[in-house]
């Protein structure tokens, strides 16, 4: 398995890979997620977040690509009740469905954790929806712990 800084010619590929974990956000939460979809729109973004110098994105290949992880390197500022920081946020990953349990996850992560350490940055963010329980048993066994949680009200608004 070989892990590589992922380039605008990847898009593709990025694209196909985010399918699956879309399509299981949008079942899940239908009223938040769209469907996965290869639009334009989708692409622009994808491309835009290639483009980006604050970008992390990191594909695995095997003899294809079989999966992805964005993050962002982020700096917030200090304000009147919290310290500033820097961190490594990580946005998304995904492993194409054949390939999950078999370890791409994990060196896709161990990859982003060594990059955030060569930046000096000492702490590594990401959410993870409630319903997903898969990733939080992944991220939990790579050593993320929870820190904040969000809760959500549904008004009676149409």
């Amino acid at each position: 398995m070989h892990i590589r800084n992922a380039s605008p010619a990847d898009l593709e590929a990025i694209i196909t890979l985010n399918a699956s974990v879309q399509q299981k956000h949008a079942e899940a939460l239908p009223d938040i997620f769209k469907a996965p979809t290869k639009s334009q729109q989708a692409k622009d973004a994808f491309r835009t977040f290639l483009a980006d110098s604050t970008t992390l994105m990191l594909l695995a290949e095997e003899v294809q690509p079989v999966g992805y992880l964005w993050a962002q390197f982020q700096n917030r500022p200090e304000g009147w009740a919290r310290l500033g920081q820097r961190l490594l946020y990580i946005q998304h990953m995904a492993i194409a469905p054949q390939f999950r349990r078999k370890g791409v996850g994990g060196l896709l992560l161990a990859k982003a954790v060594d990059a955030a350490r060569q930046e000096g940055i000492k702490r590594v963010e990401l959410d993870v929806w409630s319903f997903n329980s898969e990733a939080k048993r992944f991220y939990a066994k790579h050593g993320f712990e929870v820190f904040n949680e969000r809760m959500a009200f549904k008004t009676d608004v149409a």
